[in-house]
């Protein structure tokens, strides 16, 4: 069934958030596209952020020809690696500027795993929630035509307005209510992959920290990423004494050319926001689960009323940091 355009309403300075998916099929329906929201941008004087895996960095790039200069680029490999950072990324952004500003991010491309994508999605669906009253203009371009269906609806799901190959822009008929898609009911995680190891935490966090260090599991990583595993196990250990009961289960596989280690305590996940927000620099609290998105490759963090489930992901050697501000 062909869906009908609905006209948006006109851009203005004075205004909320405005996300787009641009559902682009070639490489030059990319290029047009992203260079428009580019040039209009830099017509009405907003600064321009674009976050892109290296192909489509460079296709952008050429396309723009001189006007590039005028781009902040940035690579989406690095900053988006865990898309968990990238909230911090956008934010960072708009404070550096003083009215409206553009951002472009593409954080899904064909390759990205499960985890990842799905991770990818619940970001997308967590900026509607966080700059719901920030003047920006997003736009984030999905290969329609290599992604699958499933990436596609999710790209629906969280953006409220769809533009395609020839800059045509209309409703999204999925588009939902953004807390509710952030939660990941629809993208249920895998099992485990055996083996699994399992330690039991009920308050001693220097036997929990020697006993991750001397898993088995954790030994397939190099030496740094090890003391990255036990750090991150540690903080999200802690966060269950500050918390929580004071206890957590604590299981670790392997999982490809990574280790994932996940931390369950039985206690409300409050905020589907925790640690994706920059914490301010005199805060006490909060820097836990900041710090574990910035030293891991990907972060899962669900959970309801009963439990909540941390899962994170680690390389098995180093890979460069990701956190780092605009500026």
């Amino acid at each position: 069934m062909v869906m009908a355009t609905q006209e948006l309403p006109p851009r203005s300075q004075d205004r909320d958030l405005i996300h787009e998916a641009l559902l682009y099929r070639t490489p030059e329906a990319f290029a047009e596209q992203v260079s428009a929201f580019v040039c209009a941008g830099q017509t009405a004087g907003e600064p321009v952020l674009a976050v892109l895996p290296p192909d489509s960095l460079q296709c952008a790039q050429r396309a723009l020809a001189a006007r590039a200069a005028e781009v902040q680029w940035e690579s989406m490999l690095e900053l988006g690696r865990n898309p968990s950072c990238l909230l911090s990324v956008y934010q960072d952004w708009i404070d550096l500027h003083s009215g409206p500003v553009r951002v472009i991010g593409e954080p899904v491309w064909p390759g990205r795993s499960y985890a990842e994508t799905t991770e990818c999605l619940r970001h997308e669906a967590l900026l509607n929630h966080e700059l719901a009253g920030a003047p920006v203009s997003a736009l984030c371009p999905y290969d329609a035509a290599r992604l699958d269906d499933a990436v596609l609806t999710g790209a629906e799901l969280t953006h409220p307005q769809l533009v395609d190959d020839a800059g045509r822009r209309r409703a999204s008929p999925r588009y939902d209510v953004p807390l509710e898609v952030a939660t990941g009911a629809r993208w249920p995680q895998p099992e485990p992959i055996e083996p699994i190891s399992e330690h039991a935490f009920s308050g001693d966090l220097q036997s929990l920290r020697h006993a991750v260090a001397g898993d088995a599991v954790a030994q397939g990583l190099d030496r740094e990423r090890r003391s990255d595993l036990v750090f991150a196990i540690s903080e999200a250990a802690s966060n269950a004494l500050k918390h929580g009961d004071g206890t957590c289960t604590v299981r670790l596989w392997s999982d490809g050319d990574e280790v994932v280690g996940e931390v369950v305590t039985p206690s409300a996940l409050t905020d589907l926001l925790a640690g994706r927000r920059r914490p301010d620099w005199d805060a006490v609290d909060g820097r836990g689960l900041w710090l574990i998105n910035q030293i891991c490759d990907l972060v899962e963090l669900r959970g309801d009323e009963r439990a909540t489930v941390l899962r994170m992901h680690l390389h098995v050697a180093v890979v460069p940091f990701t956190g780092r501000a605009l500026g």
